[in-house]
């Protein structure tokens, strides 16, 4: 059977009737469903007369799904049509069905330019299509008295609390937003630029001007959403003024969710990921990890983790935005994963996009980013090596790995190689976001399931290292002078995990980070690498670095729960940390009381630090 005899006469199948007709409903019969009448009109001869009306069909408006297929396939029918006369023609003038190597420039164009036509139509197909199945799939649910849209589906899956009512959403003035939109673009879009700048100025403009008259829905989506976001993120505590102008903004949006948010589209896409940052900055109302997971499956579903074949020559503004949503989606959807310990939305076996760390340094960087996007290029590399590792460590679906280390200790060269490359550019903060996260990734590495029971005493000291190393970083959190660094709740649970791995293995490991006093060799790594080198510490100061940490824990511990509302994280660690604080401080005096007269016998980094630069 030729290809093109298939697209003729397509096996249709429907899994479930879409509704009874109403002669089946009324005779109380099973109806099967089928199209265009279903088995039991046929055989009693009312076959012209078969159509559905339920509540979820008026009457007059009967089956409006297979309407729109319907539509659908006289459409194809008239390409199909339209090919066999191109393919009579053919074949009547002897031409060749597609261009030889010897045949002139035009043919080659008009073929080109037919694919490209052809690409098009496709894509539009998928995207009708996949909006359908979305509507015709959630007619099956039950407990709806209504169609069950893409918007509703992605707010009953990722809504937490609902969302408060208020009786009008009110702007603040446009002066009053100016500051707004400069720490959103500078903090935040520098991270994950994935709207157009110029766009953005476009949708503020027309919701101000005339009272918003001309203004479209995704219009006050963007700008309500950017509002929320940068307001939120300069909340210091759940609650305060910050926090509820913040709802207020995000409740108006999500009156325009049923426009904007739909499948088969980057601005779908966009809105999503504006929800995502939103979620994260306010999680008593939204989960952040079942958004990412619905943007993600867009994203795939749009192609977006490909590169786009050179055939559609799409124009610069929209290979650039491509690239930015894609990479957008890439770094939040690893993010929001390793946070939670859960597995990626998409594999990076599965994409084939060429990353902006590629272009890092390279002449055409201003091409893919701008200038001030530098973050979120870097972003995007170390979002690839924590990917990396974790999907070897911890997705991989082979026998556990014989020997990890080379694994880990690559990692964690990478890490260090990362933050020591950190250009001056970037902004103190927004560095210290980044080592903030290598470290937390750098002890997630080293604590892989397989390798829990085996972990040398050299890994045990570098998760000890970098655990202070994450506390000295965060310890300014809350402060005026970090209050435009992005921190979201995810920081909270980054904190929580460190803290916990640190006094897990000052409960396991107490005599071998603090139980000897006499000078030995320092732990090595298992292997000849490039990673870390440790150097000795004197016991005292290895107690009272220990002590001084958990105390930073719990000043940072006890801010997040301020700001984010998680209150567990606090009272776990109060409860786990007492008795090993009070061992520290016991074994620190009785130490000082009689200190060795020489001799080192601890260890710490003797290497540079992730946080050399804020020496």
């Amino acid at each position: 059977m030729s290809t093109l005899s298939r697209f003729e006469t397509p096996l249709l199948r429907v899994s479930r009737p879409v509704s009874a007709c109403q002669r089946c409903r009324g005779a109380k019969v099973k109806c099967d469903g089928k199209l265009p009448a279903c088995t039991a009109c046929e055989r009693a001869g009312r076959s012209a007369e078969c159509s559905s009306a339920s509540d979820l069909f008026a009457k007059g408006k009967e089956r409006s799904y297979v309407a729109s297929l319907e539509t659908r396939v006289e459409k194809l029918e008239k390409q199909l049509v339209q090919a066999k006369a191109r393919k009579a023609s053919m074949n009547a003038s002897g031409a060749q069905p597609w261009p030889s190597p010897e045949s002139h420039a035009a043919p080659r164009v008009s073929s080109r330019g037919a694919q490209r036509k052809e690409a098009s139509n496709v894509d539009d197909l998928v995207a009708d299509f996949g909006f359908l199945s979305v509507n015709a799939t959630a007619r099956d649910f039950h407990g709806f008295s209504r169609e069950m849209s893409f918007a509703r589906l992605v707010l009953s899956t990722s809504s937490v609390l609902d969302m408060p009512k208020f009786v009008n959403h009110v702007l603040p003035q446009r002066h009053e937003i100016t500051p707004l939109i400069k720490h959103y673009l500078e903090n935040i879009h520098a991270l994950y630029p994935f709207l157009s700048e110029s766009r953005l100025f476009q949708s503020i403009d027309a919701v101000y001007q005339e009272n918003g008259r001309h203004a479209l829905p995704i219009d006050r989506w963007t700008t309500r959403l950017v509002l929320a976001t940068a307001v939120a993120s300069l909340s210091t505590k759940r609650g305060d003024t910050q926090y509820q102008d913040a709802v207020r903004h995000a409740a108006a949006a999500l009156e325009e969710i049923e426009t904007v948010v739909h499948p088969g589209s980057i601005v779908g896409i966009q809105a999503i990921l504006q929800l995502v940052l939103y979620a994260m900055l306010n999680p008593r109302h939204f989960n952040s990890w079942y958004l990412i997971g619905l943007a993600s499956r867009v994203m795939v579903d749009l192609g977006l983790h490909q590169d786009p074949p050179e055939e559609l020559r799409l124009k610069h503004s929209e290979l650039d935005m491509r690239l930015r949503v894609y990479n957008c989606v890439y770094a939040l959807d690893r993010s929001i994963s390793l946070v939670h310990i859960r597995a990626f939305s998409f594999t990076d076996d599965s994409a084939s996009v060429t990353h902006p760390r590629q272009r890092v340094g390279s002449p055409d960087t201003s091409l893919v980013f701008l200038h001030d996007l530098n973050p979120a290029i870097h972003l995007s590399h170390l979002r690839q090596i924590e990917s990396h590792a974790y999907q070897k460590l911890f997705q991989s679906r082979r026998p556990a790995l014989e020997e990890p280390w080379p694994i880990i200790s690559s990692s964690i060269e990478d890490m260090h190689i990362f933050c020591s490359k950190l250009p001056d550019q970037i902004k103190n903060p927004i560095k210290k976001l980044l080592r903030c996260e290598a470290l937390y990734s750098s002890i997630l590495i080293l604590s892989p399931p397989d390798l829990d029971d085996d972990l040398t005493d050299y890994g045990k000291f570098l998760i000890f290292e970098y655990a202070v190393e994450y506390a000295d970083l965060m310890s300014s959190v809350g402060s005026d002078a970090e209050q435009f660094a992005f921190y979201t709740s995810h920081d909270m649970l980054r904190a929580s995990f460190v803290v916990k791995r640190l006094l897990a293995l000052l409960l396991s490991d107490f005599a071998l980070f603090f139980g000897s006093s006499v000078s030995r060799p320092p732990p090595q790594a298992p292997t000849s690498s490039g990673a870390p080198v440790l150097q000795q510490r004197t016991t005292g100061e290895m107690l009272s670095r220990a002590y001084n940490c958990l105390n930073l824990y719990d000043k940072i511990l006890e801010y997040l729960e301020l700001r984010f509302g998680y209150a567990d994280p606090l009272k776990e660690f109060r409860m786990q940390s007492s008795d090993v604080r009070q061992l520290l401080k016991a074994s620190y005096d009785k130490w000082n009381r009689n200190p060795p007269t020489t001799g080192h016998d601890h260890y710490t980094l003797a290497g540079p630090s992730m946080d050399r630069r804020f020496a």
